[in-house]
C-alpha cells in the first residue's frame, strides 16, 4: 500500500478514536452537570467531517471553568485517566488503555498571556448537542480563529509547517468569514490582546493570497509599538533560521508591560520547575548512596 495512503488511514483512524473518547467524556460530565468546551482538532473534526484523515490528533483538548475542574478531575479517574503533567494553563490527564492524552485547560493561554479569558470565552459560547454525543459549549467562530492565532504564536510555531497554521487556512477556506467581517475580526482580536499576534501572524508573505486575512491586519489599527514589536519578532526569527526563540510569544503579548509580566511568570514557572527536578534528582542519588554505604 502507498504510504501516503497509509498515514491517512492511520490519521482517520487516530481521529475516530479521539472522537469516541471525548463522546464518552462529554457524556460523563453532562452526568454530573460539567459543561465543558472543546478546541481545535477534535472540535475541528466534528465540525468538518472532510479533515478526517488530514488533520492529526495527538491529544484532546478540553477547557473548563475552574469552579469544574476538580469535578472533571473525578470525571476522568473514574474514566481510567491520571493527571500527569500540570502547568499553570491546565492539566495532561493519560490512561494505559488510551493512546491519546487529554489536556484539560482552565486557561487557554498560560502566564497571563493575551486577553482570552476563560469565563468570557465560555459566555460568548453556544450549548450545542449536535456535534457529540452530549451537549458542549461550543466557542464563537471569532474565538476560534483568535484562539488558533495565539496558539500559533504562544507555540511557537514555524510558517514552514505548523498545524495551527493549517487550521487557519482551513477556516478560511471554508467560507466561515466574510469580507464584510475583516472589521469585525480584527477589533475582536484587538479586545482580546492578540493585535500583535495577529499582525504577525496574518501579515506574513504566506498570506498574501488571503483578502480576509489582509483586511482583518488592516483594522487592526496597529500602533507604531505594535508595529515595532512585530518587526523585531520576525527579524529575531529569520535570524534563528526560521524558529521563534523562547520569548517571541511575551513580544508579542497586548503590550511591552503584559509581555514583561507574562516572562517573569514563564521563567519563574520554568525555574520552579528546574529547582523541582533538581531537588528529586539529588534526593534520590542521596537515598542510593546512603543505602550503599549502610550496606558495606
Amino acid at each position: 500500500m502507498d504510504y501516503t495512503v497509509q498515514d491517512r488511514l492511520r490519521t482517520a483512524l487516530v481521529g475516530e478514536l479521539a472522537v469516541n473518547l471525548a463522546d464518552q467524556v462529554f457524556e460523563a460530565c453532562a452526568e454530573r452537570g460539567i459543561v465543558l468546551m472543546p478546541l481545535k482538532g477534535v472540535l475541528l473534526l466534528r465540525r468538518w467531517p472532510a479533515l478526517r484523515g488530514r488533520r492529526d490528533l495527538v491529544d484532546i483538548d478540553l477547557l473548563v471553568l475552574s469552579s469544574d475542574v476538580e469535578a472533571l478531575t473525578l470525571v476522568l479517574h473514574a474514566l481510567g485517566f491520571e493527571p500527569t503533567v500540570s502547568s499553570s494553563a491546565g492539566r495532561t490527564f493519560a490512561s494505559d488503555s488510551w493512546p491519546l492524552s487529554i489536556d484539560v485547560h482552565h486557561h487557554l493561554f498560560p502566564h497571563g498571556l493575551f486577553r482570552m479569558f476563560t469565563d468570557g470565552v465560555f459566555s460568548r459560547a453556544e450549548i450545542d448537542a449536535s456535534l457529540f454525543a452530549a451537549p458542549v459549549a461550543r466557542m464563537s467562530d471569532e474565538d476560534l480563529f483568535a484562539h488558533l492565532v495565539g496558539h500559533f504564536v504562544k507555540g511557537r510555531g514555524t510558517f514552514r509547517q505548523d498545524t495551527s497554521l493549517e487550521d487557519i487556512r482551513w477556516l478560511l477556506r471554508e467560507g466561515l468569514y466574510r469580507l464584510e467581517d475583516a472589521g469585525a475580526l480584527g477589533s475582536h482580536f484587538r479586545a482580546l490582546g492578540l493585535q500583535r499576534a495577529a499582525g504577525y501572524v496574518l501579515g506574513h508573505e504566506s498570506f498574501r493570497d488571503e483578502p480576509i486575512a489582509c483586511a482583518a491586519v488592516r483594522s487592526l489599527e496597529l500602533s507604531r509599538w505594535d508595529r515595532m514589536a512585530i518587526a523585531v519578532a520576525r527579524l529575531d526569527t529569520s535570524a534563528n533560521a526560521g524558529s521563534p526563540r523562547w520569548w517571541t510569544p511575551h513580544l508579542l503579548d497586548r503590550s511591552f508591560v503584559a509581555g514583561s509580566r507574562s516572562l517573569f511568570a514563564h521563567a519563574n514557572e520554568a525555574a520552579r520547575r528546574l529547582v523541582t527536578r533538581l531537588t528529586r534528582r539529588w534526593g534520590s542519588k542521596w537515598r542510593t548512596g546512603s543505602v550503599t554505604e549502610a550496606t558495606q
